[in-house]
């Protein structure tokens, strides 16, 4: 079959006015095919369909420059296929859809989540679709290319683009585990600080703690990892794309499931908003079972509550609790590593867990090269909707975002009014670790 995209009026058009085919902007480009991709799920019309889950089987082309990836010899710098094919599958056993179209659509925007993809042709096949005659197979074939996945990022639920009348409080994560993790997020801190969209911003301690990674993976460096509480009336995909800025900025790369990264920044929860659309879950499902959130977010508020349960009884059951090596309450003016460890202690259930040590405010960031970041205001620097996009939310990292009402003085660490002078900050490219 040919691959033809039926023109639009915003269609590229050559000399004469005639339209250019989609097939002939992938000129020059790779292609990967994968065959038979096999799973099981429940997806149908019919209410017979919405009981049981029945085959379905993805057939996939996609297309990238694999040039540098040919040079290097080096699977960072190609798309991965078995990441891929991880996707589809993780498609067809979720959600259900109720036509092969939805679902088919559902693929190929997984796919397109890797920046380096510029097109994917998605062909599901649908075997056992219920029909009254005697048939072979049922299938669809379509072609979805970078600018669908611009469309597909642009059209949020209102919800998540709404802005309130009043600041509310949201909770982001952050970790790190390359490059200098220690000092990555201390400048995370000092430009959320000084970010005149926010009116208040308070800061765990920090965690070390053993990576998560899947059986057989090879060992990474621990990572560090802390939640940052912010008052503002930004709206929820404004801050996910201010976790998305921060962290390109700071060179991150998905290169795999479950690799090492230079920075995370995530969004838990964002007070009053739930969602479950993919590329914005809150509260994030996976959260609540996460020791490396739980842990320093009840030590900033251990009133702090996630879907009505108590965010320190949470980190109390966490099951890799054990993973969390040492806590640090004054990492942003001390450098953790020129003194003892506080070795975590095991959490007992809320409300006897202590309350948050007293902090101190943030002092000037450590003196080192800040050619990675680009604000006065981080709005005025964010990539527009046709930008690089990224990974928002899969199974194996976590994406973070929290609430919470208004801790005391006493028991914070309150950066609302710094008592040292905002960094200038200035537009430059990328730092690469």
């Amino acid at each position: 079959m040919t691959l033809r995209h039926a023109p639009g009026p915003d269609s590229p058009r050559d000399a004469l006015g005639r339209s250019v085919d989609v097939v002939d902007r992938l000129d020059g480009l790779d292609s990967i095919t994968l065959r038979g991709i096999f799973a099981r799920g429940i997806h149908g019309v019919l209410e017979s369909e919405h009981h049981a889950p029945q085959d379905f089987s993805v057939d996939l082309t996609l297309w990238f420059d694999s040039r540098r990836a040919a040079s290097s010899d080096d699977v960072a710098h190609t798309v991965d296929y078995s990441v891929v094919a991880e996707k589809i599958v993780a498609v067809i056993e979720g959600k259900s859809a109720s036509l092969i179209e939805r679902l088919a659509t559902h693929i190929a925007l997984s796919v397109l989540e890797d920046s380096r993809i510029a097109a994917v042709q998605v062909t599901l096949h649908k075997p056992h679709a219920c029909m009254d005659v005697q048939f072979e197979d049922v299938a669809i074939r379509i072609l979805r290319t970078r600018a669908d996945f611009a469309a597909h990022l642009a059209d949020y639920p209102a919800n998540l683009t709404l802005r309130p009348e009043q600041a509310r409080p949201a909770v982001l994560a952050l970790g790190a585990n390359l490059g200098n993790p220690l000092g990555t997020l201390r400048e995370v801190v000092a430009a959320l600080q000084s970010a005149p969209e926010f009116e208040r911003v308070e800061v765990s301690p920090l965690a070390r703690t053993r990576p998560v990674l899947q059986p057989g993976a090879a060992p990474q460096p621990d990572y560090y990892n802390a939640v940052v509480q912010v008052w503002s009336r930004l709206s929820a995909v404004e801050l996910l794309n201010l976790a998305h800025h921060l962290e390109d900025t700071h060179g991150r790369e998905r290169p795999y499931r479950w690799a090492a990264r230079t920075l995370d920044v995530d969004v838990i929860d964002v007070e009053g908003v739930t969602s479950d659309d993919s590329r914005l879950a809150l509260p994030h499902p996976r959260a609540s079972a996460r020791a490396f959130v739980l842990v320093p977010w009840s030590r900033l508020d251990p009133h702090a509550t996630l879907e009505g349960r108590s965010v320190s009884q949470l980190a109390a059951w966490a099951q890799d609790a054990n993973g969390i090596v040492n806590l640090w309450t004054d990492w942003l003016v001390t450098d953790p590593e020129t003194k003892p460890e506080q070795n975590a202690p095991n959490l007992p259930s809320a409300p006897n867990l202590p309350d948050a040590p007293e902090g101190s405010p943030l002092g000037e960031p450590e003196d080192r090269d800040r050619d990675g970041f680009g604000l006065p205001s981080w709005q005025a620097a964010l990539p527009g909707a046709d930008a690089r996009p990224r990974v928002v939310d899969n199974d194996t990292e976590i994406d973070i975002i929290r609430q919470d009402s208004t801790p005391s003085a006493a028991n914070s660490l309150s950066f609302a009014q710094p008592t040292v002078p905002a960094p200038q900050w200035k537009r430059v490219g990328k730092r690469r670790h």
